[in-house]
């Protein structure tokens, strides 16, 4: 593998990603050293685990980065379907933990098999929507990467694990639309969700068929597939109180406390409110690292891990929030940049695809934070401690800077 890292030209490594991974990466490790877990001899045991996974996945990232495009693009299919079968395996014989069965024991850790199941689906829909046979117009095609895309979703509902289901329909919806999948169709897509959320209320849920009646006209969408549309919203508007009703209690609660968190402080809504005073309490530099309240006192639970962003608000304030949400940008730039610049449509969406899996977790995790999302347990790239998804992050990155390798290089 070193040979060929000799042989790459290194003006083409894309510097600007790389030391936006490393800086968080980096970032993280230093948060890890101040937190107190489970007593003052936790924090090396946290650190060290964190700079092992780290090292791990340095090496994951430096293997995939030199790894050609057409060589996953071969693979794609077989890894999308080792991914499902660990994903099978998971559901029956995986260990549970807070009630949901997501990990396998490995021994020296546990393994979240939906954590590389997201790469496994991105490259087998970049390899579907780029084959010469795919009719981004046609809805039968459509209906294939439906399926290709409900088969790991579906498995993932069953452990359960809601946010992950969202990382994978969000990186669908990103994909087909990258695939040229016309809007006519994307709004068939979206506006079940819309349909279920504004059901709860008539008027609101009047006025969004109203307006999509409009879009509909403006759009010019032929009469069959309107009314096709209209029927799949009312049917969803009239299941979604089954479907609500088909959730986990600790799902709804999550939603409840979503709405207001005030109703149950010392109950469902502990973790968001505890969250809000952490980021607020931080100031412009924040307490220092070791320092903040919320997080030394154990006021904030989760603390490295699902609202890691809090305590880092907490201990080093706006301005390092700030710097984290600064990096950020640029990681996901960088990315969407990549799938400008790739000459090979399955490179361009594959770089699509991991950028936008990082944007979900991104935009999901730290909304979290600050009370605008609900909470969903999903972790935030290279900040929050844990191997299986740090990895995947790694590796997503090593792809897409494998891509600027091979800027010029074709695939389908």
């Amino acid at each position: 593998m070193w040979n060929q890292i000799s042989r790459i030209k290194l003006k083409k490594l894309d510097g600007w990603l790389l030391f936006g991974v490393l800086a968080l990466t980096g970032l993280s490790l230093a948060l890890l050293v101040s937190v107190r877990s489970q007593g003052q001899d936790e924090i090396p045991y946290l650190f060290r685990r964190q700079l092992l996974y780290a090292l791990v996945g340095g090496f994951l990232m430096a293997s995939a980065a030199v790894m050609s495009p057409r060589v996953h693009f071969g693979l794609a299919y077989v890894l999308y379907g080792i991914c499902v079968a660990i994903l099978l395996g998971t559901v029956a014989w995986g260990s549970i933990a807070k009630g949901a069965v997501r990990w396998i024991d490995v021994g020296l850790f546990t393994f979240q098999p939906s954590e590389p199941a997201k790469i496994g689906l991105i490259l087998a829909l970049a390899r579907l929507t780029t084959d010469k046979k795919y009719d981004p117009d046609r809805l039968t095609h459509l209906l294939r990467a439906i399926a290709l895309t409900l088969l790991p979703l579906g498995l993932v509902m069953a452990q359960p694990d809601l946010g992950t289901s969202i990382i994978f329909a969000t990186v669908f919806l990103f994909m087909v639309i990258g695939a040229g999948t016309p809007p006519a169709y994307i709004l068939l897509l979206v506006s079940p969700v819309i349909a279920a959320i504004t059901s709860f209320h008539i008027l609101v849920f009047i006025g969004f068929i109203l307006t999509l009646i409009i879009v509909a006209w403006r759009m010019k969408i032929f009469m069959g597939l309107f009314v096709f549309i209209l029927a799949v919203n009312l049917a969803i508007s009239a299941a979604t109180p089954m479907l609500w009703n088909h959730l986990k209690p600790y799902q709804q609660q999550r939603l409840i406390t979503f709405i207001n968190p005030e109703a149950d402080p010392k109950g469902s809504g502990y973790q968001i409110i505890q969250s809000k005073v952490a980021v607020g309490s931080g100031g412009v530099a924040g307490k220092g690292l070791g320092k903040g309240s919320q997080t030394q006192l154990m006021f904030l639970p989760e603390q490295h891990t699902d609202f890691v962003f809090s305590m880092l608000s907490e201990e080093l304030g706006f301005l390092g929030a700030s710097a984290a949400l600064l990096l950020y940008a640029l990681v996901l730039f960088r990315g969407f940049r990549a799938a400008q610049r790739c000459q090979g449509r399955y490179t361009a969406l594959v770089c699509v695809g991991l950028s936008a899996m990082l944007t979900a977790h991104i935009f999901i995790n730290i909304g979290m934070a600050v009370g605008l999302m609900p909470v969903t347990g999903l972790p935030l790239p290279f900040l929050s401690y844990g191997g299986s998804f740090l990895w995947t992050a790694m590796v997503s990155a090593g792809i897409i800077l494998g891509a600027q390798f091979r800027w010029g290089d074709y695939t389908p």
